[in-house]
């Protein structure tokens, strides 16, 4: 099993049009950046889908960890170069968490400061630092999904790419 970081930027046809979106997007200075983070364990990629088990969570919901497929045109995946047992750890960490709620408080204040007032709540990039802080990287523990991409950029290497037309 293989431990990715998936990143879906602002202007991915899977977000919702919606001015948490657009404003999640107004508070990082990138043409496109991004704006919704999930850890995956993957198990198998086909063609052009990648399968596993992700974990994140939606605004205002819980966190899940899903058997879920993404479509390598749709995400930007990061692999994250670990052992085994720190993919296993990654991954205890995500099935304990599972159910836990949306970090209201820390969403609307993350412009101006990075409060974790609970340990059992979150918004997409807290738990995603959060796994792979169980999985042995040393990452602050509240970030913007667009600041988390750029802090994991130098430990991680960028994989899946999209299927691309080769012409000799």
């Amino acid at each position: 099993m293989k431990l990715y970081v998936c990143f879906l930027s602002a202007n991915s046809e899977l977000l919702e049009s919606h001015i948490l979106n657009r404003a999640a997007s107004w508070m990082v200075s990138a043409e496109n950046p991004m704006i919704h983070t999930e850890v995956l364990f993957a198990e198998a990629a086909t063609g052009s889908d990648i399968t596993g088990h992700a974990c994140s969570i939606h605004y205002g919901g819980a966190v899940f960890m899903d058997q879920k497929r993404f479509r390598r045109a749709d995400w930007q995946f990061r692999q994250v170069r670990c052992s085994d047992a720190q993919v296993d750890a990654a991954f205890e960490f995500c099935q304990d968490r599972v159910g836990d709620r949306f970090n209201f408080v820390g969403y609307y204040l993350h412009p101006f400061c990075s409060p974790r007032l609970t340990e059992r709540r979150w918004f997409c990039s807290e738990i995603v630092a959060g796994a792979l802080n169980a999985a042995g990287m040393d990452l602050p523990p509240s970030l913007h999904p667009h600041k988390l991409f750029e802090e994991i950029k130098p430990l991680t290497i960028a994989d899946c790419p999209r299927a691309v037309a080769l012409q000799f």
